[in-house]
């Protein structure tokens, strides 16, 4: 085995927190693209990534799971990046109601890039 070799291809560790947003209204700096990451929960390979982020002057680590739709947080996020051509070094605002799985998030500057419904009058 190279052991040289091995040690340049091991992840580097960040061992910032974990950042779990309550309800309220936060600015989050986004400090790195994210990164693909599975959890096992029951039994279950769960699709996530990893962002490195900056609130009220705190660096943390924040774990996102990756939604299938826009309303999801992942969705969201991916609008802004989207429009902005990166995450890296964008601020957003963002909006978390609720709590434990009936946790909503809304991230402000997501609003205005959301596929707008067609409304049918009868």
């Amino acid at each position: 085995m190279d052991y040289k070799q091995e040690k340049e291809s091991l992840k580097q560790t960040n061992n910032l927190d974990w950042w779990k947003p309550t309800a309220g209204k936060y600015t989050v700096k986004i400090l790195s693209e994210p990164e693909e990451y599975d959890v096992e929960w029951e039994g279950k390979a769960i699709p996530k990534v990893r962002v490195e982020v900056e609130v009220n002057g705190n660096k943390y680590s924040w774990g996102i799971t990756r939604g299938l739709t826009e309303n999801s947080l992942f969705g969201q996020l991916v609008l802004v990046g989207d429009n902005k051509g990166k995450l890296k070094d964008e601020t957003i605002t963002l909006l978390v109601k609720g709590s434990k799985k009936d946790t909503e998030y809304t991230v402000e500057e997501a609003l205005p890039l959301m596929t707008k419904k067609e409304e049918t009058v009868q």
